[in-house]
Order: structure tokens, then sequence, then C-alpha cells
């Protein structure tokens, strides 16, 4: 997807102007001296940038059309999560969307929930059960038996009219039927081990227009954000990087850092841009690599093209910001 495509379908009117530049004199390469500090927010963190008030009452899809290097807008997503409280409810960061972990797995269609085997799985939206059962002899992904104990589910028309389905797999047993309406957060199975499995999880897909492998999209972004280290609201960060032909760069690794009022790290994450072939981006951002869940705060992302680079940008409460990193 080249970046001209990126915001083609945001027509709606402006949700908020939370914009801001990330680029300023917060850019560093290694053929270059480090640029002149320059404050941000409150706090004297040396080239972050202030970030704009976010309106109390949201919308999706939000408008993140500001026409800058960093956008961001209040994020609630459409879907609630397939763990109750009381269990493990963040995606596992070894393993996400379109993830290869380092060259040792498949391309990653899902997500994972790391869970003991018997915790409750939730529907993430109310609808229609549309397969329930073991994936054998059906083929619900590359393989027969890929899934193990499956349950999908079509909510029609819940994206601009736009059908998505959510898929939950390797469950311990299964507890609705094809063909039954399911409310949201109502109990359809619990985690287990089945299919090709390592371990005890929910995985866990998000579908978009068709109940097909290939048109899976990034289900962290599905999600309004939990601050996944301190409870509450968190945030979300979206990002296209491309190479000189504009053109999404495959598996590039960044270092993403929440920073402290002296501008230290205190937290670390390490997001890798997707796999290309059978991913695809959120129909409202046009990602290519994307993170949920993250503490609000002052942030710093480096990655390396043809040298070092770094960008600084605050990601507020509740928010999703998106980046977009040209080839430098």
């Amino acid at each position: 997807m080249r970046r001209k495509n990126l915001i083609s379908l945001l027509t709606i009117p402006l949700l908020i102007a939370a914009c801001q530049s990330a680029d300023g004199p917060a850019e560093v390469s290694t053929a270059t001296p480090t640029p002149e500090a320059t404050p941000t927010v409150e706090v004297q963190l040396p080239t972050a940038t202030p970030s704009a008030t976010l309106e109390p009452t949201p919308a999706f899809p939000p408008d993140l059309n500001c026409g800058e290097t960093f956008c961001q807008a209040e994020w609630v997503g459409l879907l609630e999560r397939p763990i109750g409280p009381g269990s493990n409810q963040f995606i596992d960061l070894t393993y996400p969307y379109a993830s290869t972990a380092n060259g040792l797995l498949d391309p990653h269609h899902g997500v994972e929930f790391l869970n003991e085997f018997g915790v409750t799985v939730l529907a993430a939206q109310e609808g229609e059960i549309v397969f329930a059962g073991q994936d054998y002899p059906d083929e619900l992904g590359p393989y027969v038996g890929f899934y193990g104990n499956v349950v999908i589910i079509k909510h029609a028309g819940l994206f601009e009219g736009r059908d998505i389905y959510t898929l939950y797999a390797h469950m311990s047993e299964i507890q609705v039927e094809t063909g039954q309406m399911v409310s949201v957060g109502e109990q359809i199975g619990a985690v287990g081990m089945t299919g090709i499995a390592t371990g005890t999880h929910l995985h866990f897909e998000v579908r978009l227009d068709e109940n097909d492998y290939f048109k899976t999209t990034n289900p962290s972004l599905w999600f309004s954000p939990v601050d996944r280290v301190n409870g509450g609201q968190g945030a979300a960060l979206a990002g296209l990087v491309v190479n000189m032909q504009d053109q999404p760069i495959d598996q590039l690794s960044f270092t993403l850092e929440l920073l402290d009022a002296d501008g230290n790290p205190t937290q670390w994450y390490y997001p890798v841009s997707y796999y290309t072939y059978g991913s695809n981006p959120n129909p409202v951002t046009g990602e290519n690599f994307g993170i949920s869940d993250l503490p609000p705060g002052n942030y710093k992302l480096s990655y390396i093209t043809d040298g070092l680079h770094t960008k600084f940008f605050t990601l507020e409460p509740g928010s999703l910001g998106l980046i977009l990193l040209p080839w430098e």
C-alpha cells in the first residue's frame, strides 16, 4: 500500500484536531550531528512534541488525516476483549500479528492471549456463529487441523456496513453451536491447546469482509487500548514505513521507549513491521506495524534504514497515534 492511499477512506468530518508533527528538530541520523533541543509538554524532554487535547466524545472511525508525520485521535475499539477480567487480557508481544518471531515461525494471522487451561473465552461482539467445531476435515486455515477446536462469529455490518469475522481457536471446549446468535461477552468456550498450539492460549483473529485466512487484520487495533503496566486507559501506535519506491518495508525492527520527565527510558517495546505476504492493514490506519496497550506518555521511536533515526512524540490516554516514516 502506498502512502497516498493511507487514509483514502476517511471522508467523515474531522473528529478532533489532535495532530502533531513528530519530525521537527527530533530527527537524528548517524550521518549528521544531534539537533538542538526543543521543549515539550510541561516537562523538560529535549525534543518531544506537545500533544493536542482530545475531544471527549469519540467516534469510529476517527479522522487521522491531519497532513502531518504524526497524528493522533481518540481510539474506541469496535470489539471487546475475548478474555474476561481476572485472567490475562493482554496480547502476547513475542508473536504479534504478521510476525515470524524472527523467522522461527510462520507469519502470524492473529494474536495470542496466553492463559491457563479452562479460562473462559468470550464473544468479542454480538453476532452469529458461522462455525463451531474442529477444523477437521474442514480447512479454515493453511491446512486441516490447524486450529483444533474453533469458533467463528460473523458481526454483520459492524465496520461501516462491512462484515467482520472473529475467530477463536485452540480451545479445550466449545459451548455454542453453528447458527446460534450470541451477545457481546457471552461465553463461547474455554482456553485449551488443540490443533497446532504449543502451550495453552487463545488464538484470536479478525477477518474483514470475508471469512478467509488471507483477509485478517491486526486484532490489537480493534480494541480500546488499556495500559498494560498501570491499568486504566492506555494508548496505541500504528505506523507505515516505506522504502524509496514508496513500498512498505518488510520486517523492519523498531525500538520504542517510554520516557520519564527527565527523558530517561522506563519501558521498552520492540515492534516489527509486518511480514507482507498474507497480512493486511487496518482500514482506518493503513499501517504496516502496530502495537497497543501502551502506557500514555512521551515516547522515542528508533529505527535503522540508511542510518539511525529517531522520532519523539506523546501518546495521550485513550488515543491512537499514527506515524508515517518515509525512506530516509
